[in-house]
């Protein structure tokens, strides 16, 4: 009996090890696989429905950039970007770099050309009008937060902001500890479509993002998220700031966001608590809660 126990402890590694390789030889496959199969635009690579958006009118002084989040397009956003074009906002909904063409694209994309390529759109319309606000979701709002603390725009909105993940009982450590141990040696991970973390069952097939993840993805959100809630970023905010966060966010941790909203600065900010929706906010059952909040808060520039 004793011969057998140790047998198969010494079992369990091998097995462990022998199908960690089996997933890596098989999850880059089928990620490839399920590339191929997407519907993009042949000349630029851009998904169908990832484009970049831009709405609302030219000759308006005032102009408001859209970040979207991890793994995510402008699509995560709905219909908010015309809903706010339709009060006098020229809008601009951009498409972060690895975003809405390949997840192998993704798997390349640093935190540092995430953060570039927001200062250069937030930049763009500093140039050109007089009242500039961002608004960020998810890992989008931490972009949001940096770029804010380095371009000072008028306002900043933040919705199921993503300074850390949201930690379950069973988890034991840390999501980001987790990730850091295991991204080394698992590459990949596939999250079905009907996974997408909204309540409204029926949304989640409507909202465009990548199914498989290279885990080099996720320790590049983790980076900008670390970022984004040091102090240093975080004691430069001192603009109108709205937080718009689910209390049931099963994604982007709400104890984290709201402890980074007590530590800014700004003396015009508030927090919005939503409870009938999970992390996308703009497909779940506070959507027009949500636009409601968004309209309020932009009335400032009106």
């Amino acid at each position: 009996m004793a011969l057998f126990r140790i047998a198969v402890i010494l079992f369990i590694p091998f097995l462990l090890i022998g199908a960690l390789l089996f997933w890596n030889n098989y999850a880059p496959k089928e990620a490839e696989r399920y590339d191929r199969t997407l519907p993009r635009n042949p000349d630029t690579g851009i998904l169908s429905g990832a484009e970049a958006r831009t709405c609302g009118p030219d000759d308006t002084r005032k102009a408001i950039l859209f970040v979207h989040g991890f793994i995510a397009t402008p699509d995560c956003f709905s219909d908010l970007p015309e809903y706010v074009a339709e009060r006098g906002w020229h809008v601009r909904a951009m498409l972060l770099p690895g975003h809405g063409t390949s997840p192998f694209d993704f798997q390349k994309t640093s935190p540092a050309a995430l953060e570039e390529a927001v200062l250069k759109e937030l930049d763009a319309l500093q140039q050109r009008y007089d009242t500039v606000v961002i608004l960020g979701h998810s890992m989008g709002a931490a972009l949001a937060t940096i770029a804010a603390a380095q371009k000072q725009p008028d306002g900043l909105i933040l919705t199921a902001p993503y300074y850390a993940v949201t930690k379950q009982w069973y988890y034991i450590l840390r999501p980001e500890t987790w990730a850091g141990l295991v991204s080394p040696i698992l590459h990949w991970v596939y999250r079905p479509q009907n996974m997408q973390p909204v309540n409204r069952a029926e949304a989640r097939g409507e909202i465009l993002s990548y199914n498989w993840i290279p885990s080099k993805g996720a320790l590049t959100a983790m980076a900008v998220a670390g970022k984004a809630r040091d102090d240093t970023i975080l004691q430069k905010i001192a603009m109108p700031t709205l937080l718009i966060h689910s209390k049931n966010d099963t994604v982007a941790d709400p104890a984290y966001a709201e402890a980074v909203y007590n530590r800014i600065p700004s003396k015009d900010k508030t927090l919005h608590w939503l409870l009938l929706s999970d992390h996308i906010l703009f497909y779940d059952y506070d959507r027009e809660t949500v636009k409601i909040q968004i309209a309020a808060f932009l009335k400032k520039w009106d």
